[in-house]
């Protein structure tokens, strides 16, 4: 069987909500794909839950680790699929028809990176309980709120070419950063699709919660912003370093 998909599933104690994702995986439509789960060594039922699915697509990997991103990462360098594909183990696919949907369009597209939506379970301080998020986004957009990796899906090729893993200095928006870097290197092909249930509250869904990169924005993606927002965030850069070195 040719690999489509490589979908990397990051868990540390998870037994409480992965059974649910597990089966949406397994019991999608479109069977070609391998299931990734880059364990951190859990000390819960997250392993016994795994193994009781007994599906030859399912892959284990448990080690330490440094957080979600770095798991994420060492699902990235031992994937096989054409498309990479990250989820939550708290998260969940739309239907069991969501592969299958996805794979017909991505098979007409020449774009390296292809995203739909998701839909929002519970309140965060960015979506609330049952909205569609976030729509089509270009560049600008991007630098003002994140798509949900959950809805997002990248051609492995691409990002072994470009060389592109999670940036670990960013413990809660690496993905976020992610998303830019490659947004860099190609357009973004919208597929007007919810892919998964998204569940609310994870840190990345407390707005209060943010690491340095969300200030970083301006000087690293400076392309990305409208060139009056260049001048001032310039401007505002400046003055930082200047009142602080």
């Amino acid at each position: 069987m040719k690999v489509k998909f490589s979908i990397i599933v990051p868990t540390l104690n998870s037994g409480k909500y992965l059974e649910r994702l597990l089966s949406s995986l397994v019991n999608q439509s479109f069977s070609e794909f391998e299931i990734l789960v880059m364990d951190g060594v859990s000390t819960d039922n997250t392993l016994e839950i795994i193994n009781s699915f007994h599906d030859k697509r399912i892959e284990i990997y448990s080690s330490p680790d440094k957080g979600v991103y770095e798991a994420m990462n060492k699902g990235l360098s031992i994937a096989k699929g054409y498309w990479v594909f990250f989820i939550g183990a708290d998260d969940w696919l739309f239907d069991k028809h969501t592969l299958e949907k996805v794979y017909k369009r991505l098979a007409k597209t020449s774009f390296h990176v292809a995203y739909g939506d998701v839909l929002i379970q519970g309140d965060s301080d960015w979506a609330k309980d049952q909205e569609v998020y976030a729509g089509k986004f270009d560049a600008f957009r991007l630098t003002k709120k994140n798509i949900c990796h959950q809805g997002i899906f990248y051609r492995r090729s691409f990002l072994n070419k470009n060389q592109l893993f999670f940036d670990l200095k960013y413990p809660i928006n690496s993905d976020w950063d992610f998303n830019l870097r490659c947004r860099t290197k190609t357009d973004f092909h919208y597929l007007n699709l919810i892919i998964a249930n998204f569940s609310s509250g994870g840190i990345s869904t407390n707005s209060k919660r943010k690491d340095q990169f969300y200030s970083e924005i301006p000087s690293k993606y400076p392309e990305f912003l409208p060139s009056k927002a260049r001048i001032i965030s310039s401007k505002f850069i400046h003055y930082i370093k200047k009142k602080f070195h």
